[in-house]
């Protein structure tokens, strides 16, 4: 059966009680790969440390998103709404690593 006749021929109150918490499952799912990703990202000190910002930044936006409302959903779209390109790595924001460990010893 095509997904529109699917969603179609489903009871509208059903829908309605289990679109969140299905929502929020699959979310939750995605949101531990993608932060996953940015973890690993973050702790390789092989990496650029300006990559390794940008990395640290989309953790902490999934982070505020998810107090906001508890939401995994909001969280992922918060991060994947994230302009990286505006992102001033050179600036140092409140509660930032500011050095990375990369010494010439």
């Amino acid at each position: 059966m095509p997904l529109c006749l699917l969603a179609l021929s489903v009871s509208p109150v059903v829908l309605a009680n289990n679109v969140l918490p299905d929502n929020e499952k699959i979310c939750m799912k995605e949101m531990e790969v993608l932060l996953g990703q940015q973890q690993v990202i973050f702790s390789d000190s092989q990496t650029q440390p300006e990559v390794r910002r940008l990395a640290e930044r989309a953790i902490d936006v999934s982070r505020e998103a998810f107090s906001k409302n508890g939401s995994y959903c909001e969280a992922q779209q918060a991060l994947q709404a994230m302009d990286l390109r505006k992102e001033n790595v050179l600036e140092l924001k409140k509660g930032e690593i500011n050095y990375f460990g990369r010494s010439m010893l």
